[in-house]
């Protein structure tokens, strides 16, 4: 198995049912955070947690996105490292909701300030402090920023995490980390997703050039809301268009054709990985396939990269108007389709992982001049 099949898959192998992680790097809008928070809301409405949790997550969720709009400051370096992340982490029966973002050094203090009072009060005291500021204050950018934060540590029941690193002399760089138990008395609690965690699976994305990473179930809501997310997340460019083409049959392949370890589940398990650098993105799939599927899908994969264009737009067309076809997918209409519109063989890997699954890698290069 080459070095990125086996990178993709240790990222996927712990991911068990109802678990998943939306990681997304670079520049946050007000476009994408209603696009994140849609994209919860479709991964929310299927979880068996109660309603009332449900929007006490999702309320925690918007407020960590608009503490970046708050406290962010642009990133004048043109150095991806330094861009926002957001981190939304479902594992057992624990929520983590991260963000990562520049802010000025010269807010770094007041904000230490306010974030150790806050994890200093007990719930009877946040619901005075949060009382006081309303009363006193009113609401101005200030106190909706401090409320903000209040609310984040009532509705989660824990401290919120943080941690600040200085890049410069006039910016740092501040994670925010709020977790959520579902239940409290579940003895599957001591799952620890800790802020070292995340700042390690930051330095994960940066040092493998990925901007945006989804591990989880796919079906066709996570689709459409993934799909949105990319879609508005992407600076505009000529290969934006043939980009989000190939998205969209990655993302199409894993919801209709994933199978999973557990047969009696229709969970879609998949993960999905977008790497960008200087020349050119890289596009990487991954879900589990039945091994006695497998041996076809590689001679598809051989057949197909072994074609010239010309030869791939007359399979392409041959099979597109054939309609004796039951199921055009098991003619790899799709792997051509990726090869015609990136102009480059699509790269695949299979890891056996028992006599009944494999886990199969998709990777797909789209260069940004051709």
């Amino acid at each position: 198995m080459d070095s990125t099949s086996d990178l993709i898959y240790r990222q996927f192998k712990d991911v068990e049912k109802d678990d998943f992680q939306y990681i997304y790097r670079g520049d946050v809008t007000p476009k994408l955070i209603m696009n994140v928070l849609d994209f919860a809301k479709s991964n929310l409405a299927k979880a068996e947690d109660t309603k009332k949790l449900k929007n006490r997550i999702y309320y925690i969720m918007g407020e960590s996105l608009q503490n970046i709009a708050r406290h962010q400051v642009a990133n004048d370096t043109d150095s991806a490292d330094n861009s926002a992340v957001v981190v939304i982490h479902k594992k057992k029966n624990k929520y983590y909701i991260v963000t990562g973002n520049l802010m000025p050094r010269s807010e770094e203090e007041v904000l230490k300030d306010k974030l150790n009072h806050i994890n200093s009060l007990s719930p009877e005291e946040l619901n005075d402090f949060c009382r006081d500021i309303r009363l006193t204050t009113g609401f101005t950018e200030k106190s909706g920023a401090s409320l903000g934060l209040i609310e984040m540590a009532k509705k989660s029941g824990n401290k919120l995490q943080y941690s600040m690193a200085p890049v410069d002399d006039t910016k740092t760089y501040f994670y925010l980390s709020t977790e959520v138990l579902t239940q409290i008395d579940s003895p599957q609690s001591k799952y620890e997703f800790s802020l070292p965690d995340i700042i390690d699976a930051h330095d994960f994305l940066k040092k493998n050039d990925i901007i945006f990473s989804f591990k989880g179930d796919f079906n066709q809501d996570n689709l459409l809301s993934l799909l949105s997310i990319l879609n508005n997340g992407m600076n505009a460019s000529p290969v934006r268009i043939k980009l989000f083409s190939i998205m969209v049959e990655l993302l199409q392949n894993i919801v209709k054709h994933a199978d999973n370890l557990d047969s009696d589940t229709t969970w879609k398990a998949g993960i999905f990985f977008i790497c960008e650098k200087e020349d050119h993105f890289t596009l990487i799939a991954g879900n589990y396939i039945l091994h006695n599927l497998t041996q076809d899908l590689k001679n598809r994969f051989d057949r197909i990269n072994a074609m010239n264009p010309d030869e791939l737009n007359e399979e392409y067309k041959k099979i597109l108007f054939n309609f004796d076809y039951i199921n055009p997918v098991s003619t790899g209409l799709g792997i051509i389709d990726i090869r015609r519109k990136s102009g480059e063989k699509v790269d695949y890997s299979v890891q056996k992982i028992s006599n009944e699954i494999d886990f199969l890698t998709v990777k797909a290069i789209i260069r940004k001049q051709v």
